[in-house]
């Protein structure tokens, strides 16, 4: 059976402008084994670079609203769209949920799927466990 999305969720004990220097702030990022790169404008390159210096992924934004909303798509090798990323971050009292979706352009098979979903869980912890540093 193949599927075209995975969505998860986390609760983070930190406002939204905290969990949204995770994306943005490299210094803070970096504490997650790397950083994003790009000027964080509408139409602008997106990618994530490893602590090494290379560059792991790449994309384009295509809407941003600080702290309220990121969305990219990822390439491919062959420079074609891969998938669609959304991010949206709703604090309540201090405490921020965020969001993740990625949109496949091509289903995936189980596997890929269950990958994907595993490595979003784990993207997420450490979003939240890098944000709610004091």
């Amino acid at each position: 059976m193949s599927k075209r999305s995975v969505q998860r969720s986390i609760e983070i004990n930190a406002p939204a402008s905290k969990v949204w220097q995770v994306f943005t702030d490299p210094a803070v990022t970096r504490q997650i084994g790397g950083e994003y790169v790009s000027d964080w404008k509408v139409g602008s390159s997106f990618g994530w670079k490893g602590l090494d210096g290379k560059m792991i992924t790449n994309g384009t934004i295509l809407k941003i609203e600080p702290e309220n909303l990121l969305q990219h798509n990822l390439f491919n090798s062959v420079g074609s769209v891969n998938s669609v990323i959304t991010y949206e971050f709703s604090e309540k009292n201090g405490v921020t949920t965020l969001y993740a979706r990625e949109d496949f352009t091509q289903p995936v098979i189980d596997k890929e799927y269950a990958d994907a979903a595993k490595g979003w869980e784990a993207a997420l912890l450490s979003v939240k466990e890098t944000a709610e540093k004091k």
